[in-house]
């Protein structure tokens, strides 16, 4: 199996001419202990703030028990769709694909499949009238790119995986020209009055999905989808519209009959992720960020359990590090940031036991903001 993207070897991945990140001498105050095992670099990725396309990173590496601040020497270029760190790929790309792409287009959060080290996403370009389901080697390097027809140029924010499927949301969310070329507000915006439907592409085969109409919604993340019982189950992050509170849902599709069951798992997570070695399989545990607190969910015994930051930080993006071979058995880091005192750390928690409070806190001085998509690069 192809590795995927590494810490140690990431300034060689990047686009010629652009080092993605490199080690700032900037030795960072730890609490706690920090686990032995656990090397590899938290990183984090925002737009530029002139938001011409370029994307910096920046993040902590962890190793032999210190912690390093790791900050971007230089910006990343829009170059391929991917970038230089597939799992941190932007949403929103410029028009960096030649004359066949008219406008900015956007790009599903790419998913990595455990099986062969490759990388999936769906592309949906303005004005053309069809998306692209892009699938790239370990590096980000884009080796295959089949078409299907889909009309409006919906907002692709997510997809997911499954065995034999690529699942395609098609949201009501849509980019609008004269929005685009204003430039005064944002060029996707909600639609009232569209449907919504669920897309299961297949992975090889007729590049052409098989639709399941479902209500109209935003989502924001997908956290996994595997198949059961002739059945494709999807978990992800729901909004009734964007900026609408949002809840950890389940769709069960049945390609059978065309019926489409759904419900809520738990309101008000703001985001979640599985295990990354279950993509494409039944996953038990669902860890993410629910009012300012970490929430881990028991899928089999519906136990939520919690740890809440208080009202001061802001919690980003959480990353699931493995340590032993079970579902769930690693940490789980998350970078919180208090605006009001202009501090900011990387907290390291059992995956398992969140209730126990943070195994370490890593101070990182003039914090980033904690917005950004996050990944973790093992050594």
């Amino acid at each position: 199996m192809a590795a995927p993207a590494r810490a140690s070897d990431q300034v060689t991945m990047a686009p010629a001419g652009a080092q993605a990140w490199a080690p700032s001498p900037l030795r960072l105050p730890v609490e706690g202990g920090l686990p032995e095992g656990l090397d590899g670099c938290f990183l984090q990725a925002f737009p530029h703030p002139l938001g011409d396309g370029r994307t910096v990173l920046s993040g902590v590496r962890l190793c032999g028990g210190e912690a390093l601040r790791h900050r971007a020497r230089t910006t990343v270029p829009p170059d391929g769709p991917f970038g230089p760190v597939p799992a941190l790929a932007p949403a929103v790309r410029p028009a960096s694909l030649g004359a066949r792409v008219p406008g900015p287009f956007t790009l599903a959060r790419p998913v990595h499949d455990p099986a062969t080290g490759r990388w999936h996403t769906v592309a949906s370009y303005p004005g053309l009238g069809h998306a692209e389901h892009l699938v790239a080697d370990p590096r980000g390097a884009v080796t295959r790119a089949r078409p299907f027809a889909l009309d409006g140029a919906p907002l692709m924010a997510a997809t997911a995986l499954t065995a034999r499927h690529v699942v395609v949301f098609d949201l009501p969310v849509l980019h609008h020209r004269a929005a685009a070329l204003a430039g005064t507000r944002p060029p996707y915006s909600w639609k009232p009055g569209r449907g919504a439907r669920l897309g299961l592409l297949p992975r090889q085969g007729a590049p052409e999905p098989r639709w399941f109409e479902i209500g109209p919604c935003h989502v924001s993340r997908a956290v996994n989808a595997y198949e059961e019982d002739g059945k494709i189950v999807l978990d992800a992050v729901r909004h009734s519209r964007p900026g609408g509170r949002p809840r950890l849902w389940r769709w069960r599709l049945d390609p059978a009959t065309g019926a489409v069951e759904e419900r809520e798992l738990l309101p008000g997570t703001e985001t979640a992720l599985a295990d990354g070695r279950t993509v494409g399989r039944a996953h038990r545990h669902v860890f993410g960020v629910r009012d300012q607190s970490l929430v881990h969910h028991d899928l089999v015994t519906g136990d939520v359990r919690e740890h809440r930051l208080g009202a001061g930080p802001r919690a980003g993006e959480p990353v699931f590090a493995p340590r032993g071979p079970g579902e769930g058995d690693g940490w789980l880091l998350v970078f919180a940031r208090d605006d009001a005192r202009r501090e900011g750390a990387l907290l390291v928690f059992d995956a398992l036991d969140l209730a126990a409070g943070p195994y370490a806190v890593v101070h990182v001085p003039c914090p980033p903001p904690a917005y950004g998509r996050a990944t973790w690069l093992p050594a």
